[in-house]
């Protein structure tokens, strides 16, 4: 039978397609070369519902692999190109995405994603006219805008045009939050062209506007040591402290150290590829960490596609997959990073918690234990550099008649400040300035050694106190900060196990290090205590508590647990109520604190008020078993027991534990048989609801 001129243009313009688009699809890995024999029997319907629903359960391996193998049959659907597309770089599996993205752009000319990265590929072969022309074409959108601004600049500043780079960044009417990129992009960029006045200037602008933002501090105080010299540095990260008033940062901590041991300090971005990094991974980092997660993985992938090393963007990855519960893929990440970065013990912490939720606590518990003994020990070569440190600081000191006094400020001032605290002797801020504080704490280190009493700091008092400081701070060995953070982290792991008694011992150990509890150190006791709770050791319990409350008299889990636990016992009844009050003010969206509230009028005999907070309570969180079997118990009190048995019924299908399982059974059978005490306390049934 002949073919009409409508079928013959049709089967010409098929053949086409699957010649333009075969001859890219058929090298891509894993789709055409390589396609599974569990891909060859699947439909395209079939293919893209499985990637589909691989996506939906962040599977993205085998998302990649559905749409993959959808698409050798469908080649021109956009659908089925952009999923792909996303689910490859997702992946960071660079050649597989690069050929999708030059299929996406005849369909799609403004896809951003892939235009962009069509032109950090082109910028990465120094082919400029082009790698311009595709990230011109990635500025859709208001992140598209901002992302394609910046990295063109860096782009151009490549290129040797400093002028037309710092043009790019010249974009009006954006939010606050887009101008803070492009200022400091532009005090990088200035940095980078050599404009140091300049770029002095712009980063003091950016300071301004936010002195908390780590990254960005690091950025001004990198540029102040290497413009300024060190003590502008130092100024930059107290004021960024002082801002903060929290723990110094890692990164804070290692800069610090560097500054004091001489080691050469350089830019924090030194070249237009590292610009452009920085452009990719703050925007992936920043767009993960507020839930957009897709968009945020493609900006840290791309950032590694040209760093592959960088242990921020890699750091900020692994947090994304710890976000989607990928915690295996997670880990595998965690260790691409080079193990010289200081972020070294957090990420640890951060793989032990992975294989914890993994189901391998033994194996989270060991990999801790063994951080906290390297810690504690250090290598020999470490060690060698620590004697060493401690030789040329001792070498620095005051030299004959020479004295630290009030007024002081140098690098000597630092040192014994630091030796000061290391020795529990607390005196504020380490700022380099010898004030009332530090004066006050010599004269207490004299006094306790023997030494003449003068709150002066000459030759033989600087001697003793490095000497005496020196395994502490100066052996290369974790600082008393670092350690907290250890066992803090095998205590909850243990403490998430039930296995309250181990937990206990290491939050002992935590609590020892610390000379002079602070506020921020409420923690440990609040753990330590509901551990000692859950072991039945109240006395100990109620001091631990008791301490945490002190430290943080505004804190609604310390409220919530003492009050409650208070009243549990039927002691303090007004004031455990009021505690528990408190905490609902803080919170009174957190359906356990709720909850705690309830239940303490039903222990009260408020059955009325009972009711109230505990329905209010299972609203906020209505698949917690626990929270459903107390209002239970509390319609039940009220005379409601039809609605009763519901909530009864509703608490079993939630999964509790065995035993709280058999108490509610017994109450669906019998009732609530449990009566009112004298006091008018309720001797529930079940445990009190806490949020340890």
């Amino acid at each position: 039978m002949g073919k009409t001129a409508c079928q013959r243009v049709v089967l010409w313009a098929v053949m086409f397609t699957a010649w333009l688009y075969g001859s890219v699809i058929g090298t891509l890995p894993g789709l055409a070369e390589t396609k599974p024999e569990i891909f060859e029997s699947r439909s395209l319907v079939g293919s893209y519902l499985a990637g589909r629903l691989a996506q939906n359960n962040n599977d993205t391996r085998n998302a990649a692999k559905f749409y993959g193998s959808a698409l050798i049959r469908d080649p021109r659907n956009t659908v089925l190109l952009d999923q792909a597309f996303t689910m490859e770089l997702t992946g960071g599996n660079w050649e597989r995405a690069l050929r999708l993205a030059e299929l996406l752009i005849i369909e799609q000319p403004k896809h951003r994603m892939a235009q962009l990265l069509l032109g950090l590929k082109d910028f990465k072969s120094k082919n400029f006219e082009s790698s311009e022309k595709h990230i011109k074409a990635s500025a859709l959108g208001p992140i598209g805008e901002l992302s394609s601004a910046l990295t063109l600049a860096w782009a151009r500043q490549a290129q040797g045009k400093h002028k037309q780079a710092l043009q790019a960044l010249q974009l009006d009417n954006k939010a606050d939050w887009a101008q803070y990129y492009l200022r400091y992009h532009s005090a990088l960029l200035l940095d980078v062209a050599g404009h140091k006045a300049d770029a002095s200037k712009a980063f003091g602008e950016v300071f301004k506007q936010d002195s908390r933002t780590l990254r960005s501090t690091l950025a001004y105080a990198h540029h102040a040591a290497v413009v300024r010299g060190k003590p502008a540095a130092r100024r930059i990260l107290r004021q960024h402290q002082a801002k903060t008033k929290t723990d110094q940062h890692a990164l804070v901590r290692d800069f610090l150290a560097r500054l004091d041991d001489g080691s050469r300090i350089d830019l924090l971005v030194k070249t237009p590829t590292d610009g452009i990094v920085e452009v990719l991974y703050g925007l992936g980092e920043a767009l993960a960490g507020e839930g957009g997660l897709t968009p945020g993985m493609l900006y840290l992938q791309m950032a590694l596609y040209l760093s592959p090393d960088h242990p921020f963007a890699l750091a900020a990855l692994a947090n994304a997959f710890e976000t989607m519960r990928r915690f295996s893929e997670a880990n595998a990440i965690y260790e691409r990073i080079p193990a010289s970065t200081p972020l070294r013990t957090a990420i640890e912490i951060r793989r032990a918690f992975n294989l914890n939720s993994l189901d391998r606590a033994k194996d989270a518990q060991s990999t801790l234990v063994a951080l906290l003994e390297t810690k504690a020990g250090g290598s020999n070569s470490e060690n060698e550099k620590a004697a060493q440190r401690l030789r040329k600081l001792l070498a620095s000191g005051p030299k004959g008649s020479d004295a630290l006094t009030l007024g002081h400020n140098a690098s000597q001032v630092r040192t014994v400040q630091q030796a000061l605290m290391s020795l529990g002797i607390d005196i504020g801020d380490v700022d380099g300035v010898y004030g009332e504080a530090t004066r006050r704490g010599v004269a207490r280190y004299q006094k306790d050694n023997n030494l003449d009493v003068d709150g002066v700091v000459g030759p033989e008092t600087y001697a003793s106190l490095v000497r005496a400081a020196g395994p502490l701070t100066y052996a290369n060995r974790a600082d008393n900060a670092t350690q907290l953070q250890i066992l803090d982290a095998i205590g909850n792991i243990l403490r998430a196990r039930k296995k309250y008694g181990e937990a206990i011992g290491f939050y002992d150990k935590a609590i020892d290090l610390i000379k002079k509890p602070r506020k921020r150190d409420w923690v440990y006791f609040y753990a330590r205590g509901t551990c000692h709770e859950r072991e039945k050791n109240w006395p100990k319990a109620e001091a631990d508590l008791k301490m945490a409350l002190k430290l943080t008299p505004d804190q609604p889990l310390v409220l919530n647990y003492l009050g409650y636990s208070w009243i549990d016992q039927g002691l303090n009844l007004k004031q455990g109520l009021k505690l528990i009050e408190r905490a609902v003010a803080l919170k009174p969206d957190d359906g356990y604190v709720v909850d705690s509230l309830g239940w303490a009028h039903f222990k009260l005999g408020n059955i009325k008020q009972a009711v109230l907070f505990l329905e209010r309570a299972v609203e906020l969180r209505p698949d917690d078993p626990i929270l459903n079997d107390h209002l239970g118990d509390a319609l039940w009190r009220a005379g409601r027991q039809r609605e009763a048995r519901f909530q009864w019924e509703q608490a079993l299908t939630l999964k509790p534990e065995p035993d709280e399982a058999s108490k509610i059974r017994a109450k669906l059978r019998e009732g609530l048989l449990v009566p009112v005490d004298a006091q008018g306390l309720q001797s529930a049934n079940n445990d009190s609801t806490k949020n340890p």
